[in-house]
């Protein structure tokens, strides 16, 4: 899966092994458990669940998650990973306290993690620190401005007691995110993270961001076509203020962000709307949009992440907002944040 919010799911969603090289001796009933919490690090199967929500497909994929751990952390044979197992548990919590915005959730993950803390080795708490971080960022998805230079602290925290950990430039293009609306914090976090990592493909997506920041002042020329199969031009939107969204149905941000938007725009119905799919499938293109995309005009691409369309403007994560103003030019490279009062900035009227 393809990042699902402006925070990667590759850095911040999956619940993996973080590597204990204890040896493993305990009983058939425990390394059968075992067996069973690493068979559903795959992930969650759509199969039969064609017309399922992604949010409850993934929710009910870590209520298995939950279950299967609970069930080895409670096996008097769980041997040397049972510190794995809660640490596994923490995340799982994490992850449906943001999914279900449950604060109940989100504290006994964190209780979990202060209890883990003292038993933990130096790799064991970067493991933890770094899963703070990123829960932190999920709960915390529009963050105000103090709130950002906390997080900022707290990455900056993080890279300089664990110096070796390659993570550190990851947390960075994360934080990234979060100054959309400061370019030049944003060029110096981008520019920071690409001095750290020797990654291909964080190497790429810091490229992206750098290709989207050099968008900022220019008009945007645009074609795609709409989901009835007609041919959009941007240029035909200019007049009034534009906002794009790119979106994608395996992301629960996307429809977070694109309700926001909306109710926003409610004052302001001569703002032009496009949304823009980054789903790898048409179906799952028109899932998405069936109760957001009143008003809206709609656009796909076959290819999906690597479509034309996506690799042309950068975008590497959703939802990603942008609004442009009546002449096409490119203003903001987040409209999701205080968009009426950057409508106002642009002359708009409720």
């Amino acid at each position: 899966m393809r990042p699902c919010s402006p925070v990667s799911l590759s850095l911040l969603g999956c619940v993996c092994v973080f590597g204990l090289t204890a040896p493993f001796a305990s009983g058939a009933d425990a390394a059968s458990a075992w067996r069973e919490i690493l068979a559903l690090d795959a992930g969650p199967k759509r199969e039969g669940l064609k017309d399922a929500a992604s949010t409850d497909v993934y929710l009910q994929h870590l209520l298995l998650q939950e279950s299967a751990l609970r069930k080895f952390i409670d096996l008097p044979d769980s041997g040397d990973k049972k510190f794995e197992a809660e640490f596994r548990l923490a995340r799982v919590l994490g992850l449906r306290a943001e999914l279900e915005m449950n604060d109940k959730l989100h504290a006994q993950a964190q209780a979990m993690l202060d209890a883990l803390e003292p038993r933990a080795t130096t790799e064991q708490k970067a493991h933890i620190a770094f899963t703070r971080i990123t829960q932190w960022m999920r709960r915390y998805r529009f963050p105000d401005k103090t709130q950002r230079l906390d997080l900022l602290a707290a990455v900056r925290e993080f890279r300089n007691r664990f110096p070796q950990d390659p993570r550190s430039a990851r947390l960075l293009v994360e934080v990234a995110t979060r100054f959309d609306r400061e370019p030049e914090m944003k060029s110096s976090l981008l520019s920071d993270a690409k001095s750290l990592t020797v990654d291909p493909a964080l190497k790429q997506r810091i490229a992206d961001d750098f290709s989207r920041l050099s968008l900022l002042g220019k008009q945007l020329k645009l074609g795609f076509f709409d989901a009835g199969g007609r041919s959009i031009q941007l240029e035909s939107k200019r007049g009034n203020p534009v906002v794009i969204l790119f979106f994608a149905e395996n992301s629960p941000s996307s429809f977070s962000v694109w309700s926001k938007i909306n109710v926003a725009l409610e004052k302001y119905p001569k703002v032009g709307r496009i949304a823009l799919s980054v789903d790898e499938s048409r179906a799952a293109m028109e899932r998405a949009r069936k109760d957001l995309s009143v008003g809206w005009t709609v656009g796909w691409e076959e290819g999906g992440w690597k479509s034309p369309l996506a690799r042309r403007w950068g975008i590497n994560a959703v939802p990603t907002a942008w609004l442009l103003d009546s002449s096409g030019r490119l203003v903001s490279l987040d409209a999701a944040d205080a968009l009426e009062e950057q409508l106002l900035a642009l002359g708009q009227k409720g």
